[in-house]
């Protein structure tokens, strides 16, 4: 009886219980919440819901819009360039020096610059989480798995998205638009900055803001 109820114990402490599948309905929640603040262009939750590194990446591209020539902007990656430039031709020097990795995220929602067409579609599968990281793979409109993932990280308890992941699965689809296109790049950069500013841009554009 003795060996029964040890037996009986080691089944309950090895058992996954109620909390074993929070990690991963957190890591959803997080990718729903994301998707909802895209989808309704609310660029404050979509800030709230990504992670440091997401932040710092759109600080990063602000750096950039702040200091590099012509030479450097041809030297970035052309998706990170277009971002670049659409910060330079949206916003004056001092809102570029003084916008947070916060602000700038919220701004390219409520722009339109990170598409709701793209997030209509986005639906991921097959997620793991180890610690405090976590990937979700992202699904085919058939439901088939892709070779791509989004990664999310558990920072101060919270689940978030790692935006800056999926903005690098975007350098494929630009590369492609440009081919596609017909136009040289500078013309499809040029061509991008005005449909998403409304604003055609001018020569300045390839240099630092005053």
């Amino acid at each position: 009886m003795r060996s029964l109820r040890f037996l009986c114990l080691l089944l309950f402490l090895a058992a996954p219980g109620p909390l074993a599948a929070a990690p991963l309905d957190d890591v959803k929640q997080s990718f729903r919440d994301y998707k909802t603040a895209i989808l309704t262009s609310n660029g404050d939750a979509a800030a709230e819901v990504v992670t440091r590194a997401s932040r710092e990446y759109f600080r990063k591209l602000a750096d950039h819009a702040l200091t590099l020539d012509r030479d450097g902007l041809h030297a970035i990656h052309l998706s990170d360039r277009i971002y670049t430039l659409l910060l330079r031709q949206s916003l004056e020097r001092a809102e570029l020096e003084r916008m947070s990795g916060s602000d700038l995220v919220s701004l390219a929602v409520d722009e339109g610059w990170i598409g709701k067409n793209g997030a209509s579609r986005l639906e991921l599968g097959n997620y793991q989480v180890e610690g405090d990281a976590a990937t979700g793979t992202i699904l085919r409109p058939d439901g088939g798995e892709t070779p791509f993932q989004i990664a999310f990280a558990r920072e101060n308890g919270r689940w978030l998205l790692d935006l800056a992941t999926l903005m690098n699965l975007t350098r494929t689809a630009f590369e492609y638009s440009v081919q596609q296109s017909g136009l040289s790049e500078d013309e499809y950069v040029l061509l991008i900055l005005e449909q998403g500013t409304g604003r055609k841009p001018g020569p300045a554009i390839w240099s630092p803001p005053s």
